[in-house]
């Protein structure tokens, strides 16, 4: 090669090098994007699995504290649980009126359940649904497990009422005893590491929710996403506790079937309780920096005096539809027609309008 010709190579390199890296070595823009993709991606590969399934998969989002979350996984629920032989059976004994009836468990059939084990093999917030009735209840059982205080009890954060629900038939004071097939339907866990999000990003929980509800209970400046909106149906918010793992779970035609808030390793308010409910509202994860998580609303953010994470251009809006399961991203909007956006709801227009 002649002097000239190296030359022209350098420069054809420096320029590509000029191109390229910018791209290698990311930016908080790309950086973004690229959480906001892997969260999307981890959601439709659970989709994709529970699809044709009897037992759910789902998203499983693990909070490393009160705001901010950087681990999810693939969460499995696991096989029901019908008895040790196939013919296990249980009865109920109280009034419809009530809304919670005992159980009673074939003693020499259901061993394994009512049997000592650590842990135990069901818990209270599991699901029993009887071959008799399309409800599923909610089991409350004592702990160590013991053949005696077991009960099925009605649901309200799942809507059911003792007028709108179904209950097998209990059995009647000094009858003979009414036996039911059962299945009890326990809670998900993860099953596999998943991803943890990278380069100081969080999901920020404190501004991620369901409908116009946050997961976040302190007021924030700027919350307009949690003022109720007659388009947005019911959601469990109500019964969630800042700290809680968050399980978004599909169904076998890969809809989402339920969401379930889980006490783990971070300690949520004293004696919070674990709910699995209907999901009836798209769900709003907010992507951002980690040290942003859990801020409000400034009229002019700084580097000194931060503002919340929807209000930086770096920051991505992810949401899943509860109808389809579909997930998808978007970047946050910081300005629509009247100028400049100034509540976390107006942030996320795009991707609602993509709903």
């Amino acid at each position: 090669m002649t002097l000239l010709e190296l030359l022209v190579v350098v420069a054809i390199l420096g320029l590509l090098s000029a191109a390229v890296m910018p791209v290698l070595g990311g930016g908080p823009l790309r950086a973004a994007r690229a959480a906001a993709s892997s969260v999307t991606s981890l959601a439709s590969k659970a989709q994709a699995q529970a699809v044709g399934r009897e037992n759910a998969v789902g998203l499983w989002i693990e909070p490393r504290s009160i705001d901010s979350a950087i681990d999810l996984a693939v969460a499995r629920q696991p096989a029901p649980y019908r008895g040790d032989t196939f013919d296990a059976m249980a009865s109920l004994s109280g009034t419809v009126a009530s809304g919670t009836m005992s159980l009673e468990f074939q003693e020499d059939k259901v061993t394994t359940l009512t049997g000592s084990s650590n842990p135990p093999f069901a818990a209270s917030g599991d699901f029993i649904e009887f071959a008799e009735s399309p409800a599923r209840f909610a089991l409350i059982c004592p702990n160590p497990p013991s053949p005696d205080g077991w009960f099925a009890t009605l649901r309200p954060e799942a809507g059911q009422t003792t007028t709108n629900t179904v209950w097998p038939t209990p059995t009647a004071d000094g009858s003979e005893k009414v036996w039911h097939a059962f299945s009890i339907i326990r809670r998900p866990a993860p099953v596999s590491l998943g991803i943890s999000l990278g380069s100081g990003l969080a999901i920020d929980l404190a501004w991620s929710g369901i409908g116009t509800r946050r997961f976040g209970r302190t007021p924030l400046g700027g919350d307009g996403s949690s003022s109720p909106d007659p388009s947005d149906d019911l959601t469990p918010l109500d019964m969630y506790s800042a700290g809680q793992a968050i399980a978004i779970m599909f169904d076998r035609v890969g809809a989402v079937g339920e969401v379930g808030f889980f006490n783990t390793r971070v300690s949520p308010t004293a004696g919070a309780a674990e709910i699995r409910a209907p999901l009836r509202s798209p769900v709003f994860l907010l992507i951002g920096r980690i040290d942003r998580c859990g801020l409000g609303y400034r009229d002019s953010p700084s580097e000194d005096a931060p503002g919340a994470n929807w209000q930086y251009p770096e920051s991505f809006w992810v949401s899943i539809d509860p109808k389809t399961g579909l997930a998808r991203s978007t970047q946050v909007v910081l300005r629509d027609d009247d100028g400049r956006v100034t509540t976390a709801r107006r942030s996320q227009a795009a991707i609602r309008s993509a709903q």
